[in-house]
């Protein structure tokens, strides 16, 4: 039985689409629901007070997106009496950002969304669905919405 969904989502209406399948699935398992938005690390590595300013813009503009995103999968699961909790993460990686927050949170089961990129366009880019379920060491939902 799976207790803990990771719902790592884009912002994106695929994602969006395969987490309302997701948070269905998490009420007909008693499941409750990790929310997941991993964010772009500050790349600029300047020095002096602009460094810190930019980077204090983009923590909070980032935090703010992420933000709005969640609040959609959390209205959603409070629909539903699902329970529900949110997390961001920073990371050059989203895969390295999902398995980690997989393993902190101690989910059980990663449900994602997958936009079904085809041809030479997966070949060159990969999935991010691809990779995560690859690497996952739990279960992976694909959800292609």
């Amino acid at each position: 039985m799976v207790q803990k969904i990771l719902l790592p989502i884009d912002g994106s209406d695929a994602a969006l689409a395969a987490a309302r399948l997701a948070i269905s699935f998490a009420q007909c398992q008693g499941a409750q629901v990790y929310g997941l938005m991993v964010i772009d690390p500050y790349l600029y590595a300047g020095v002096g007070q602009a460094s810190t300013l930019g980077q204090q813009a983009h923590s909070q503009e980032a935090a703010a997106w992420a933000e709005q995103h969640l609040s959609v999968l959390r209205a959603h699961c409070e629909a539903l009496k699902v329970p529900f909790q949110s997390a961001t993460v920073e990371s050059a990686s989203v895969v390295k950002g999902i398995l980690e927050a997989q393993k902190s949170l101690g989910c059980d089961l990663i449900a994602l969304g997958s936009r079904g990129r085809g041809g030479v366009s997966a070949l060159l880019l990969g999935s991010v669905a691809q990779k995560v379920l690859a690497q996952s060491p739990v279960p992976v939902m694909i959800l292609k919405a």
